[in-house]
Order: C-alpha cells, then structure tokens, then sequence
C-alpha cells in the first residue's frame, strides 16, 4: 500500500517525542509502526498483515533508535477487522494484544484516542515512523504535516471512504511512506498538551507528491470497534 521508502521530508525526532510509537517486526526488521492505546493492547494497520502470521512478531518499545537495545514484548494475539478489505483498504485497521503488559515511563505512554470527529479542533499533527528498505532510518523520523479536509481530498483522491481521512501539504514534500505504515498520525489541540492518535497510516499514491496526500485511516470512526475489541 505504501510505495516509497520513509517518511518524506522529516527530521529526527527527539527522545520521548513519540512514546506510544512501536515498531512491529518479523525476525529482527521492522516492517510498520503501531501505537500504544493502553498497557496491553498496541493499534496498527490490517494492511500489514497477510492471510499467514509474519514468524517471529515482536512488538519494540521504549526508545526512538532501533539500532539499540529496546525492550521487546512478544504477541498473545493479533485482530484484524473483520471488514478489512485488502483491495479498497476500507477498515484498515488492527488491533495486537500483547503477552505482557507495558510498565509505563516517560519513553513508553500510551496515547489518547480522539472523542471528536471534527477536523477543526486539532492542531499541530505530525506522523512518524522509521521507513524500510536499506535506506530506512535506525532512527525515529517525523515530520508535520496538515489535515486535508474531505472535500478537498475526494477532489485528489478518487476512492476515499468515509472512514478515511487525508494530511500533507498540498504542494507536496511531507508525507509518510511505506514502513510507516501502522504509525499514528497525532495531533493536540489548543492550549492542550495531550496527544491524540486521529489516523493510522494507511495508504497514498507515491510519496510526498503534489495533490497526493497521505491516507490514513480515521481512528475516530472506530473508536466503537476498538472498544468492543479490547473489553
């Protein structure tokens, strides 16, 4: 779904920039993000599961350079939703509980799930990840980018589902790519210093170009889903 190598046009981030951010991995290489909602349960992308469990999953924590040693939890169990459609991308999303829980710090917090699906209330949203291929960053990247609003986006994106929701620059040069994918797009409100997780990256058409906005999955418009999923 992601075509690209990483997210476009970014910076390091800073320890503790990111403390819901996860990489989730198969034999050692990370291949999406995920984000912590609560202490046992990690919220990712459908997408970057096939039909067949990837070996040897392993959810990383608690640090933004992957080429350090980060705790490591293993999966109890992985749920996809059970309307994902894998051609559409509609109901992109996952759900991972984890065999243990997270003890919390300050590089290692779970993120807020948004309570408001008007785009206008949110602020100074930015997406991260840590990218593939053998240019993939070791270390964290991210970069801010701007909701699109949904009139806009169906304008430049023809199959956009009511579920979905668009962000970058409409000049293009900031975007997030594949292995990405799974990573929250987080945004704050005014005069607030909580972060809410409003979209997980989902898909997009190349990568950081013009009129070509970032895909993500609208975390609002599961907030049900994730509720009975997780009780």
């Amino acid at each position: 779904p992601r075509q690209g190598e990483r997210i476009i046009g970014g910076t390091d981030a800073e320890a503790g920039d990111f403390p819901w951010q996860v990489s989730i991995q198969t034999k050692g290489t990370h291949f999406c993000g995920g984000t912590i909602i609560s202490s046992w349960w990690i919220l990712t992308a459908a997408h970057c599961f096939g039909k067949e469990l990837p070996p040897d999953l392993t959810v990383v924590l608690g640090g933004i350079d992957l080429s350090q040693k980060l705790e490591r939890k293993k999966l109890n169990s992985l749920i996809l939703h059970e309307k994902y459609d894998s051609e559409s991308l509609e109901n992109d999303i996952a759900l991972i509980l984890l065999d243990s829980p997270i003890q919390s710090s300050d590089q290692k917090l779970p993120v807020c799930l948004p309570f408001i699906s008007d785009p206008h209330v949110w602020k100074d949203c930015w997406v991260a990840g840590w990218g593939t291929t053998a240019a993939a960053s070791r270390v964290l990247q991210k970069v801010e980018v701007k909701l699109i609003s949904k009139e806009q986006c169906s304008k430049w994106v023809p199959h956009l589902a009511d579920s979905m929701l668009c962000a970058g620059l409409e000049e293009g040069g900031r975007d997030a790519c594949q292995g990405d994918s799974g990573g929250p797009l987080v945004c704050t409100q005014r005069n607030s210093r909580r972060w809410f997780a409003i979209g997980l990256v989902s898909w997009g058409e190349g990568c950081g170009e013009k009129q070509k906005p970032g895909v993500y999955t609208s975390v609002y418009s599961y907030l049900n889903w994730i509720q009975v999923e997780t009780a």
